[in-house]
């Protein structure tokens, strides 16, 4: 993993934890966007993953106590298993608590693959505003590329979306991505 990845990451986990804290929940919706950004640029599925869980955790905020219980826990373990750079077990711990989510949650038991799909969807469509390849991220975050397209097609991303012919204009265009 590379050091910018790691250190959003922890950024990331450390609001996360504040905002659970705070009992501010909702804010993690916007606190999972702030990881795009490393994800569109090194395509890297641990920035995704993490801000897939985060996002999946904004979707719980009714339920305050498998949040404080499993989640809080859980987060503390991912920022300790990425300062000693052990990596797999990152990997290991978002797997982890992706599951124990789903067995202790009664509101996602039966809908938490809808909730990561929707999720996934979620966080591809940012990417995808970032410039990266409608192919490129449903490859990334495993999902199909009609249901991204169909996500994508019912906001106003496409819109958003200038069609720019000259290079000069296409590097101004880029550096408005990275910079802003």
């Amino acid at each position: 993993m590379k050091e910018i990845i790691k250190k959003d990451i922890l950024s990331l986990l450390n609001k996360s934890i504040e905002a659970i804290k705070k009992d501010e929940l909702l804010k993690l919706r916007t606190i999972s966007n702030e990881v795009i950004h490393d994800a569109s640029i090194f395509q890297d599925e641990d920035s995704i993953s993490a801000a897939v869980v985060i996002y999946t955790v904004s979707k719980l905020h009714e339920e305050t106590n498998i949040i404080n219980k499993i989640v809080l826990p859980h987060l503390e373990e991912l920022i300790a298993a990425l300062k000693k750079n052990d990596y797999e077990a990152y990997r290991e711990k978002i797997k982890e608590l992706l599951t124990n989510i789903s067995e202790k949650s009664h509101k996602t038991k039966f809908y938490i693959s809808e909730i990561l799909q929707r999720a996934q969807i979620n966080k591809a469509s940012k990417i995808y505003e970032h410039g990266i390849s409608l192919a490129r991220v449903a490859e990334t975050l495993g999902v199909s590329r009609w249901e991204l397209m169909d996500y994508i097609g019912k906001t106003t991303i496409p819109d958003s979306l200038e069609d720019i012919s000259n290079v000069s204009d296409k590097i101004k265009f880029t550096r408005t991505l990275f910079n802003g």
